[in-house]
C-alpha cells in the first residue's frame, strides 16, 4: 500500500500510468467503453512482449524474464 497523494512512493506505476496515456490514451476517442477495454488489452500484451524498455536494456519485458529465467540454476543442480 501507498500514501494517499504521494506518487513518489508508488513510482513504477505511476511511470506506466505515464507510458499509457503518451502512448494510448492522450489524443485517442474511443467509441464505447468496450473499445478502450479492447485497446487497453492490445497496449499490455504491446508492452510486456514487444516494446523495448530502456531500464532492462532495450528489450521487451517478457523477453528480459526469459533471459532470467533461463540464467538461473536447477534447484536440483
Amino acid at each position: 500500500y501507498t500514501r494517499p497523494y504521494r506518487p513518489q512512493t508508488n513510482g513504477k506505476v505511476e511511470r506506466f500510468w505515464r507510458t499509457l496515456d503518451d502512448d494510448l490514451i492522450d489524443g485517442t476517442t474511443f467509441d464505447t467503453p468496450e473499445h478502450l477495454a479492447n485497446e487497453l488489452i492490445e497496449y499490455i500484451i504491446y508492452y510486456n512482449e514487444f516494446r523495448p524498455h530502456q531500464a532492462i536494456g532495450n528489450i521487451p519485458p517478457k523477453s528480459f524474464a526469459e533471459q532470467k529465467k533461463t540464467e538461473q540454476p536447477s534447484p536440483n543442480s
